[in-house]
């Protein structure tokens, strides 16, 4: 299990790369992943993380079109990452696109995985945090778990 946590103000190079914070490389690994994420981001998944989703995939039907196009869709969604000899990895141009990125981002640890969003979208979605109705939310997850 990772302990993701923590939020760390970054900048892209004129390159389109930026250096994985330190605090999470040792949890991250050699091998990790870029994802499309919900709501313009990017998630950063460690490999053993990927792989319990595919392994998830297993129980679908090899005929079922359905779900075979949903699993090609999203396995079309995830991007191999490969570091510099200097920790650099580049966000490749269309997960840059798709998550309005322009310059400055912010990562964020989520449990399991890294969260990449722009600064701006950031800035935007936590403008009126409340962090009562966050603890809110996690606690009637925790309910509909029991």
């Amino acid at each position: 299990m990772y302990s993701f946590n923590g939020r760390f103000n970054n900048r892209l190079d004129d390159k389109n790369r930026i250096r994985i914070p330190a605090k999470f490389k040792a949890d991250l690994g050699a091998d990790y992943k870029f994802v499309f994420g919900p709501g313009e981001s990017i998630y950063v998944m460690p490999q053993s993380e990927y792989q319990k989703i595919l392994d998830g995939f297993g129980d679908a039907s090899f005929f079922d079109e359905e779900m075979q196009n949903a699993i090609a869709d999203f396995t079309g969604m995830v991007y191999d990452v490969a570091e510099d000899n200097q920790g650099r990895v580049v966000i490749p141009s269309e997960l840059k696109e798709y998550a309005k990125i322009d310059r400055d981002i912010v990562i964020t640890g989520a449990a399991s995985y890294l969260r990449i969003e722009s600064a701006e979208a950031f800035a935007k979605k936590n403008a009126n945090m409340n962090v009562g109705s966050v603890f809110a939310k996690l606690n009637a997850l925790k309910k509909a778990k029991e």
